[in-house]
C-alpha cells in the first residue's frame, strides 16, 4: 500500500505527507487544545480560547447560560468526543459539571448527588447541544490507525 496520502489539509494548505506524519498531526491536535474555566472567561471583555493554534471567540450569552445552569466551575470548551471505536453517531462527554449541564439541556434526569462523570449522547441529542452551545463546545475526533 502506498504510504503517501495526498491533499491532506492542515488549515487550508494542501500537503503530501506519509501515514506517520498524519498520525502525529492527529495526536498533536489534542495537545493544542487549550481550555479555560468559566470564571476566567466571564472576566474577559472578549472571551476566547485557543483551539489548534487559532483564536476561537466565545459568545457571552452562552457563558451566562452555563453559569445559570451549573453550580460549580467548568472548563471550556466542553469536549464532544467522537471515537471510531464507538457505535456510529455516539458522542462521549466527560466531567461531572459537563455531564450535569448537558443532561439539563437534554432534559435528562441527573441526581445532584451522582458522581457519574461520563455521558453518551447520540446524533439527535448532539444537534440540540450544538444548537444551544455552538461556541462553548468542541469536537475531538479519535481515530484508530490499526
Amino acid at each position: 500500500m502506498d504510504k503517501k496520502i495526498s491533499q491532506i489539509r492542515d488549515l487550508g494548505n494542501p500537503q503530501t505527507q506519509d501515514v506517520g506524519s498524519i498520525y502525529k498531526f492527529l495526536h498533536n491536535l489534542k495537545s493544542n487544545f487549550k481550555r479555560k474555566t468559566l470564571n476566567e472567561l466571564l472576566k474577559e471583555d472578549k472571551p476566547y480560547l485557543i483551539v489548534n493554534g487559532q483564536r476561537h471567540r466565545i459568545k457571552k450569552k452562552e457563558l451566562e447560560f452555563i453559569k445559570e445552569n451549573i453550580s460549580g466551575d467548568i472548563r471550556l470548551p466542553i469536549v464532544l468526543e467522537v471515537d471510531s471505536s464507538y457505535d456510529s453517531g455516539t458522542v462521549k462527554i466527560e466531567g461531572i459539571e459537563e455531564v450535569k449541564l448537558i443532561s439539563k439541556i437534554l432534559g435528562k434526569k441527573f441526581s445532584l448527588f451522582s458522581e457519574e462523570n461520563i455521558l453518551y449522547i447520540y446524533k439527535p441529542e448532539l444537534r440540540e447541544v450544538r444548537r444551544k452551545l455552538p461556541t462553548t463546545t468542541q469536537y475531538l475526533f479519535r481515530i484508530g490507525l490499526n
